[in-house]
C-alpha cells in the first residue's frame, strides 16, 4: 500500500541545502548592487503594509493623547476657577480691611490730645432693644477702663462707659434716652444740654429760649461742663430750629456727628496727664 504522502529528502539534506542558499545569498547581497534594489523594491511594498499594520495603535495613541489632553485642560480650569474664587473672596477682604485700616487710622488720628492715653476698641454687640442705645466693646477693667469714660470715633463723640467687667465694657450712646451732654455751639459759644431721643439720628437740645442764635448747620462741640467728656470734641449737627411762642423755649433738633449707627471700633480717652505727673 503506497502512502499518501510521498517521502521527501532527509532533514538533514534540506538543511545544507537552505544553509548554501543562504550564504550565496548573503554573498550576492554584499558583492553586488542589485540586491540593493531588490531590497529597495520589498521596502517599497511592504511600506504601506506596514503603515497599515501601525495605524491601529497609532490612532489608539492619539486618542490617549488627546484625552489626556482634555482632562488635563479640564483639571486646570476647575483649579482656575476655584482659585479665581479665592482671589476674588481676598479682593473683598482686602477692600474691607482697607476700609477698616483707614478707619483705624482715623481713630488714631483724631482731635484728641496727645499728652492723653487713648485706645482703640471693637465693637462686641449691639443692644437688640429698639430704644435702648448701648454697645459691648472688647475693653474692660483689665484695660484700666472705668466708668463714665469718654468714647468717641474719628468724627465725634460717640458716648460713654455706664459699665465695666474684668474684660468687656458696656457703652451708652449719646442718642440713647437717657442721655445727655453739655455742649456749647462752636459758632457763638452758647451753652446747653443735648439729649437723646431713643431714635438713632436725632437728639434735641433742650431750654434754649428764643432769643438764642442758633441757626440750622451750627455745629454742637463738648463744653466741658460735667468732668465727662473734656472740652472741644464734635457732637451733633443743628438740622431744625421750630418757634413755637406758645412753648417757653425753642424746639431744636440735631443729628449726632459720630456714627453711632454703624460703628465697628471706637476710641476709649483718658484723663491728660497733669504737669506735676
Amino acid at each position: 500500500m503506497n502512502p499518501i504522502f510521498g517521502a521527501g529528502p532527509a532533514l538533514s539534506l534540506r538543511f545544507a541545502i537552505v544553509f548554501v542558499l543562504s550564504i550565496v545569498a548573503m554573498t550576492v547581497d554584499v558583492y553586488t548592487e542589485s540586491s540593493k534594489q531588490i531590497r529597495s523594491t520589498l521596502n517599497s511594498l511592504v511600506a504601506p503594509i506596514q503603515y497599515i499594520a501601525d495605524l491601529p495603535q497609532q490612532s489608539f495613541d492619539a486618542v490617549s493623547k488627546y484625552a489626556a489632553r482634555k482632562q488635563f485642560i479640564l483639571d486646570e480650569n476647575t483649579r482656575l476657577k476655584n482659585l479665581q474664587l479665592i482671589q476674588n473672596e481676598k479682593l473683598q477682604r482686602y477692600q474691607m480691611l482697607l476700609n477698616e485700616n483707614n478707619k483705624l487710622r482715623a481713630l488714631l488720628d483724631t482731635n484728641a490730645r496727645i499728652e492723653a492715653r487713648k485706645v482703640v476698641a471693637e465693637i462686641m454687640a449691639v443692644a437688640s432693644h429698639p430704644y435702648s442705645h448701648n454697645v459691648l466693646i472688647d475693653k474692660g477693667l483689665s484695660d484700666d477702663v472705668f466708668q463714665s469714660q469718654p468714647v468717641i470715633d474719628e468724627l465725634g463723640v460717640v458716648g460713654q462707659v455706664i459699665s465695666a467687667g474684668n474684660n468687656t465694657a458696656r457703652v451708652i450712646l449719646l442718642t440713647d434716652q437717657t442721655h445727655a451732654i453739655p455742649i456749647r455751639n462752636l459758632r457763638n459759644d452758647i451753652r446747653g444740654i443735648v439729649s437723646g431721643t431713643g431714635v438713632i439720628n436725632r437728639m434735641v437740645l433742650n431750654n434754649i429760649p428764643h432769643d438764642t442764635d442758633i441757626k440750622v448747620g451750627d455745629r454742637l462741640i463738648t463744653s466741658g461742663l460735667g468732668g465727662v467728656f473734656p472740652d472741644g470734641y464734635p457732637v451733633a449737627k443743628v438740622t431744625e430750629v421750630k418757634v413755637d411762642l406758645s412753648q417757653p423755649f425753642l424746639k431744636i433738633t440735631a443729628v449726632p456727628i459720630a456714627q453711632v449707627n454703624r460703628l465697628r471700633h471706637v476710641l476709649l480717652l483718658w484723663p491728660e496727664k497733669k504737669e506735676s505727673e
